[in-house]
């Protein structure tokens, strides 16, 4: 009898051991998801390795690192990385025209200036996947994707409200979408 109880004891032991640990492995990888601010997860992508599949993913992705411009902490050096990351998403064109540093002064002045006027973007709404509209000129795929901002202002003289725009996009010579410019609609 002295064995059946030693060896249900060792069994309860061990069965207890393995669902601690089991326990363990799920919430350790979880914790460190939770962890991360969205801003830690736009400058630790890899665009080199995942970078967006479709046009529509692409915009996402760069709406995703504005609104963390406008709403979010992030040190000087994260702000310089996140430039780095929204640049990696543009066309060689538009970043011709738009050198590192000069972009990186752009966005601080915009910044700046959302701040001054006491601006958030509130959310963004992209269309779905089958809005978007693909044409081919000059045998060079294009993308037209729109978005629309919604804005709050804190103050009286500004008004919030929708901003419209729509993204054009290129495939590049390795078949990826790239931010080729945008407009605003009225």
């Amino acid at each position: 009898m002295k064995n059946g109880i030693k060896t249900a004891v060792i069994v309860v032991v061990c069965a207890a051991l393995c669902l601690g640990y089991y326990y363990y492995l799920s919430h350790r990888d979880s914790g460190k998801e939770k962890e991360m601010s969205e801003v830690e997860m736009i400058v630790s992508k890899d665009l080199e390795k995942s970078y967006p599949k479709t046009a529509r993913e692409v915009v996402k992705f760069y709406n995703r690192i504005l609104k963390c411009y406008y709403s979010q902490e992030y040190s000087l050096d994260q702000l310089e990385k996140m430039a780095e990351q929204a640049r990696m998403l543009m066309d060689e064109e538009l970043k011709e025209i738009n050198p590192q540093d000069l972009y990186l002064e752009a966005v601080k002045t915009d910044i700046s200036n959302y701040q001054e006027d006491k601006k958030t973007i509130s959310s963004i709404s992209l269309e779905g996947s089958k809005e978007v509209e693909y044409k081919t000129k000059d045998g060079r795929d294009y993308a037209y994707v729109d978005v629309s901002y919604f804005m709050k202002s804190n103050q009286a003289k500004q008004k919030s409200g929708r901003v419209s725009q729509t993204y054009i996009l290129r495939k590049d010579e390795d078949s990826s979408w790239k931010i080729l410019g945008f407009y605003q609609e009225q």
